[in-house]
């Protein structure tokens, strides 16, 4: 597998398609938490997956990818 500096992964941070993947993934979250309140979902457990599923990728770090361990 390439090497990935920090400075590659921040490139990768704020490359056009990046931040609009981000966002996308942002407002899906926050209309599945809105569905969980409004009881819109049969499986509320499954869509509170998805939410925390999406929070780890939107707040993913380099660190938390290539880090040594």
């Amino acid at each position: 597998m390439e090497a990935v500096s920090p400075n590659t992964f921040e490139e990768w941070q704020h490359h056009p398609v990046t931040k609009r993947l981000m966002k996308m993934l942002s407002n899906d979250r926050e209309t599945m938490k809105e569905g969980i309140v409004n009881n819109a979902f049969d499986d509320e457990q499954e869509v509170k997956g998805r939410c925390r599923a999406i929070a780890v990728i939107i707040g993913i770090e380099y660190e938390d990818l290539f880090s040594s361990n």
